[in-house]
């Protein structure tokens, strides 16, 4: 309740409230008038579908009407011929459950809610009716058509009254991300940068960028253009880029200024230029100036007979790096106003990279398998109890505790959100006791009912816009509504009540109790195994394949490192290591793709290299800790780039300038800081006297 009374709600969602509550009593009327069995979850269904935008509540609208249809075919079709064997009933429908919710989180969109939904529906109707078997095809239809008229209701309300648009939301949050963007991207180029000061700008960027993805997905629900839906999907795709290619940049400028002061200084004007450029992007992605940048940094680049000296390619290595910045922010400005212009002009990539693809989602299957497998033993275990304890009312218990942890399976740690939806259901019992025995009994007609609802309603609806009260507000005004259980008449009892719907929070207590017994591991394990399969992805990467195989390694990488930052930020590590294992990656795949086309003395040293990588990596899995990379390492490394400079074919100069970038950013991203060891038998070194100098 921390800060529940510390604003006023702004009218934009004291409308919503109004809205959805019309909606609701809309619903309700007609369910009432059509005389079906329980008019109170077409109401529900209104607040559970409506959101403050037209594209979120269509997606949902469509989406809870397929799973509730799924899930009625399901008990149809398993009830009748287990209904005599409570036990296996029970496990069957555990395992239809679970089935529907793993498959549910492997969908990264918003239709992950049809398989979630029809997977706890098929419970909500087959327990209800095990005492009546025959009466399930019932049940299942009018549940369908009771949720199906609560969803058209909530469509056309928010269709027709103060209808708000996604796509401005998403121009925001994109904006926002520019804003954080420009200031993260300025510190480096101001060599500026503190551990701490970045931490927080890094954290926000990734949570813009992670919460795009599910508006991206819906904004075709709201009818927006073919164009929007495009430019909004590769500009997330170019987001993704830029803390890997600014952190690249960073080891390559500190690496420049501790080791080639000189160079540093001919490079200096060129990142004050390029400050001053990203200033003028936040209103302005000319391509003129990008150009003008452009010629600068191409100006400073040395001659391919230059990079055998190591300042020179440390200069051209922290240009290269430099470069991709440029390019890649270009497009990221471009691509941000088409979309605040709405502009359909086809749009031209700046940066082009054989990495670059579609990205391929990261999914940690073991955590979910677990997951799934908590779920369907405390649905077992819960069935058990209540066929064990002969409580009439015992299959509510059994039905919350399924849904609250299909809810939250997603989540590393479900226990607290549970807890919250116990305490929450069991304020529900509470306000529709009070509804049910006090105020009820003195209405006598609709009108006085809509009037007697519609301050507490409209008030928590309004609430539930805001993210932070919105499983609470939701909670409660979904389970007070379905515990009141308007009837045509009306007809309550006080120990029935009591009996009944007391069996909801005892069914959340149990499901949160499991889940601490189960699952009480939390961010921590979670953030260790996707350490773990970073490492197992470069050892891969060091295994021969082809580009495309590897460039699926690469974007899921990439995608994994925006599910692993947030969570090393919530238990307090140094997201940078992070960063660091995905450019070890990144650097190795540029290695495979571009070392076939040197010479074959300069390939041996290259594949000694990317094979001593894997094997140290390989050795941090086994040791299940993060190891110092092996001195040998560095001078395979040296011995590769002196193979590279003595590669000199005409045909080669493209291949051998990417292989000696690729290099310098895998020996930075592995050892920042050190310095180049030589071969003793290549550079010998004498015995020093006592005064220090060479005997």
């Amino acid at each position: 309740m921390k800060g529940f009374f510390s604003s006023v709600p702004p009218a934009r969602d004291w409308f919503y409230g109004v809205r959805t509550f019309a909606a609701s009593m809309i619903a309700l009327y007609i369910a009432l008038l059509m005389q079906l069995p329980r008019p109170y979850w077409a109401m529900a269904t209104v607040y559970i579908v409506s959101s403050p935008f037209v594209g979120p509540t269509s997606s949902k609208a469509l989406y809870r009407a397929l799973g509730t249809l799924l899930g009625a075919g399901g008990a149809i079709f398993l009830v009748p011929p287990l209904v005599q064997s409570p036990l296996l009933l029970s496990v069957a429908i555990a395992l239809w459950t679970g089935t529907l919710l793993f498959l549910s989180l492997n969908l990264r969109t918003a239709n992950n809610y049809v398989l979630m939904l029809a997977g706890y529906t098929l419970p909500m109707i087959a327990l209800a009716v095990v005492d009546n078997p025959t009466a399930v095809f019932d049940v299942a239809t009018s549940r369908a058509q009771e949720i199906c008229l609560g969803i058209v209701c909530a469509a056309v309300v928010g269709a027709i009254f103060w209808p708000r648009r996604l796509a401005p939301v998403v121009v925001g949050s994109t904006g926002n991300w520019f804003a954080e963007a420009i200031r993260y991207s300025d510190t480096y180029l101001a060599r500026d940068v503190a551990a701490d000061k970045v931490g927080g700008m890094r954290a926000s960027m990734v949570a813009t960028f992670n919460t795009l993805e599910m508006m991206i997905g819906q904004l075709g629900h709201e009818g927006a253009g073919p164009h929007t839906v495009k430019n909004a999907r590769e500009l997330r795709g170019r987001m993704i880029h830029l803390l890997p290619v600014i952190d690249a940049l960073d080891d390559a400028l500190v690496a420049l200024e501790g080791r080639a002061p000189a160079q540093f200084a001919q490079l200096q004007p060129v990142l004050d230029a390029a400050r001053q450029w990203l200033e003028g992007t936040a209103k302005d992605a000319s391509l003129a100036r990008w150009t003008a940048v452009h010629e600068q940094i191409d100006r400073l680049q040395p001659s391919a007979a230059a990079l055998d000296q190591r300042a020179e390619l440390l200069l051209s290595n922290a240009l290269y790096r430099l470069t991709e910045w440029v390019d890649l922010w270009q497009d990221c400005c471009a691509l941000q106003h088409a979309l605040r212009l709405d502009d359909a002009t086809p749009w031209r990539a700046a940066y082009r990279h054989w990495r670059l693809g579609r990205l391929t989602a990261f999914f940690d299957r073991g955590l979910m398998l677990y997951s799934v497998f908590s779920t369907v033993t405390a649905i077992i275990v819960a069935s058990g109890l209540w066929i064990l304890l002969g409580w009439n009312d015992g299959g509510s218990a059994v039905i919350l505790a399924a849904v609250a942890c299909s809810f939250f399976a997603a989540m590393d740690d479900p226990a607290p959100q549970i807890y919250r939806f116990f305490f929450w259901t069991l304020m529900s019992v509470i306000f529709s006791s009070v509804y049910l025995f006090l105020v009820l009994p003195n209405l006598h007609d609709f009108p006085m009912l809509v009037l007697a609802f519609a301050v507490p309603f409209i008030c928590v609806g309004t609430l539930t816009v805001q993210p932070r009260f919105y499983l609470g507000t939701l909670l409660t005004i979904v389970n007070t509504a379905t515990f009141i259980s308007i009837q045509g008449a009306y007809d309550a009892d006080f120990l029935t009540f009591i009996n009944a719907n007391l069996a909801g929070p005892v069914g959340l207590l149990f499901a949160f109790i499991w889940t601490l017994l189960l699952r009480p591991f939390g961010v921590e394990l979670a953030a260790k195994r996707m350490t773990r399969f970073a490492w197992r992805d470069i050892v891969e990467i060091t295994h021969p394949a082809n580009l495309a195989e590897h460039r699926q390694l690469g974007v899921q990488m990439l995608d994994r490192l925006m599910q692993h930052l947030p969570r090393l930020s919530q238990t307090g590590q140094d997201s940078g290591v992070a960063l660091r294992d995905l450019r070890v990656g990144l650097n190795l795949l540029d290695l495979q793709a571009y070392m076939p086309r040197v010479g074959q003395q300069a390939r041996e040293r290259l594949e000694a290299v990317i094979a001593e990588v894997g094997t140290h990596f390989a050795a941090c899995l086994r040791a299940n800790q993060r190891l110092h990379a092996p001195a040998e390492l560095l001078r395979s490394m040296e011995r590769a780039r002196q193979g590279l400079a003595l590669d000199q074919g005409h045909e080669r100069g493209d291949a051998r300038l990417h292989l000696l970038h690729a290099l310098s950013g895998l020996r930075l991203a592995l050892l920042p800081g050190v310095e180049v060891m030589l071969e003793p038998s290549e550079q010998p070194q004498l015995p020093h006297g006592i005064d220090g100098a060479p005997l």
